[in-house]
C-alpha cells in the first residue's frame, strides 16, 4: 500500500517518484493499491498524462478532502496571494494544511489492512503530516512501514515559518517522528547528517538515500532539438515561488550584460516553463528584458521536456541567503542532467545541489549574490558553447532508483518474516 496525497491526473515532481516507482516495481511482479487525496482545487497543477503510466492493475483509493479556501486576488492588500494562502497555512496548521485529511484517510486505510493481507505500507511525504500515520498503523498492524521522505522536513527553504515558534514546535514533531522510523528513505543525503547531528541516538542506519531521477523512456522519443541562430536560450522549470529560487539573480546578470556587452546580450532569452507565484513579466520589464523572457506557463510532462529540450542551457535557483537551502536539490535538476545542457547552477556553493553538479560535471555552480560572474559565465557561453564531462548520469534513472527502493522492500518485508 502507498499512502501518498499528490498522485495523477496531479502534476509535478513529487507525483513523478510515485508514478515512476509505481511503474518500474510493478513490472518487477509488485502490485500496489494507492491511498490518496481527491482535492479539488486549482493551487496544484493537473497533469492526466501521467495517469496513462500507472498500470491498470494498481487500484486507486481516492479519499476527498477540501483544502484552505482561495483568497481573492483582487484584494490590495493581498498583492501576492499565492504566498499569503502558504502563510496563512503555515500560521495556523502544523506541520501543513492537510494534516484534516488523514482524519477521513484513517478509516479508509484501516478498512483496507483489515479486507486483504499487504505486505508492506510506504507513507510518502510531504505533506508531513501524512507521517502521523506511521506510528498508528504499526501498533495496530504487524505491517512495515516505510517512510519516504522526498523533502526534508524543517531543512525546506520552501517551507514558511511565521513565527520563531511554529518552527520550535514543527522541530519537534519532525524529532519525535523520525526517531522512530523504523524503515526510512530521504531524496537527500544532508538532512540524514542533520538528525545524526541533532536527535540522540538517531540511527542513520535505518534510512536509505534515494535521490529523484529521470525517466529514460520520456527522453526516448523526444523530437529533435530545434534551436535557433543568434540566439542563447536558458531554460527554467518548475514552481517560482516568492522566495528563495525566483530569476531576480539571473535577471541582474542580463541587465549587467546589456550595458557591458550590449550585443552579445541581446541573443540572451529566458524561457520559463511553469507556474509561478510572482509575475515574471512585470519582474523582466523592471530590468528591461521584456522582449527577452519568454512564459510558457503549466506544461504537460512531456511537452515541459520537448521545450526544454530546444535549449541551450538550463538553470535552477536557491537563494543562499536561507541558510535551508543547501539542504535541497529540487526533482527537475535530475532531469537537467539527462538532456547534457549546460546547467548554469545559482545555489548556495557548499550545499547539496552544488554537490551534484560538480559530480557529474553537468555545469557550473555560482552563488547567485555574484552577478559580475553570472554575467561573465553568460557571455563565454554565448561566445562559445561550453563542454561539459556529464558523468555518472546513469545512476539517477528512475529504473535504477526503482531498484533501490526494491531493495528496502525485500529487508523490510524479510524482517517482518524473520
Amino acid at each position: 500500500m502507498i499512502i501518498t496525497y499528490y498522485f495523477p491526473p496531479l502534476g509535478g515532481g513529487g507525483v513523478q517518484r510515485i508514478t515512476k516507482l509505481i511503474k518500474y516495481a510493478s513490472q518487477q511482479g509488485w502490485r500496489f493499491t494507492v491511498v490518496t487525496a481527491d482535492e479539488q482545487t486549482d493551487i496544484i497543477p493537473q497533469d492526466p498524462s501521467l495517469e496513462s503510466e500507472i498500470p491498470s492493475s494498481v487500484r486507486v483509493i481516492r479519499v476527498p478532502f477540501g483544502a484552505i479556501p482561495q483568497i481573492p486576488k483582487k484584494k490590495a492588500l493581498f498583492s501576492n496571494p499565492a504566498y499569503w494562502k502558504r502563510w496563512l497555512s503555515a500560521m495556523f496548521y502544523l506541520p501543513d494544511s492537510r494534516k484534516k485529511w488523514i482524519v477521513g484517510a484513517l478509516p479508509v486505510i484501516k478498512g483496507l489492512l483489515k479486507s486483504q493481507p499487504y505486505d508492506l505500507i510506504l507513507i510518502s511525504i510531504p505533506p508531513y503530516s501524512l507521517s502521523f500515520l506511521e506510528e498508528r498503523l504499526c501498533k495496530e498492524f504487524e505491517i512495515p512501514v516505510i517512510l519516504d521522505m522526498r523533502d526534508p522536513w524543517t531543512l525546506n527553504p520552501y517551507k514558511i515559518y511565521p513565527t520563531l515558534l511554529h518552527r520550535v514546535f514543527d522541530r519537534r514533531l519532525e524529532k519525535k517522528i523520525v526517531k522512530r522510523i523504523r524503515y526510512g528513505i530521504s531524496a537527500y543525503q544532508s538532512p540524514l547528517e542533520y538528525y545524526r547531528e541533532k536527535i540522540e541516538n538517531f540511527d542513520i542506519n535505518r534510512w536509505t538515500v534515494i535521490p529523484n531521477g529521470y525517466d529514460e523512456d520520456d527522453f526516448a522519443s523526444l523530437s529533435a532539438a530545434n534551436k535557433e541562430t543568434n540566439v542563447f536560450k536558458i531554460g527554467f522549470s518548475g514552481t517560482v515561488y516568492s522566495h528563495i529560487n525566483h530569476p531576480t539573480p539571473l535577471f541582474k546578470a542580463f541587465a549587467r550584460l546589456k550595458k557591458t556587452n550590449p550585443e552579445e546580450a541581446r541573443k540572451l532569452r529566458f524561457v520559463y516553463v511553469g507556474k509561478s507565484s510572482i509575475d515574471l513579466k512585470k519582474l523582466s520589464k523592471k530590468f528591461g528584458l521584456e522582449n527577452q523572457v519568454e512564459c510558457k506557463g503549466y506544461q504537460p510532462h512531456r511537452h515541459n521536456l520537448e521545450i526544454l529540450n530546444s535549449m541551450d542551457s538550463l538553470c535552477f535557483i536557491l537563494d543562499d541567503r536561507c541558510p535551508r537551502s543547501k539542504h535541497t536539490v529540487g526533482g527537475k535538476v535530475y532531469e537537467y542532467l539527462r538532456f547534457k545542457k549546460p546547467v548554469l547552477a545559482l545555489v548556495p556553493e557548499n550545499g547539496e545541489a552544488a554537490q551534484l553538479i560538480r559530480y557529474t560535471e553537468s555545469g557550473v555552480v555560482i552563488s547567485p549574490q555574484k552577478t559580475e560572474a553570472i554575467a561573465a559565465t553568460l557571455l563565454n557561453w554565448i561566445r562559445r558553447s561550453p563542454r561539459f564531462g556529464f558523468r555518472h548520469i546513469e545512476e539517477y534513472s528512475r529504473e535504477r532508483q526503482a531498484e533501490l527502493f526494491l531493495k528496502v522492500f525485500d529487508e523490510a518485508v524479510g524482517s517482518k518474516k524473520r
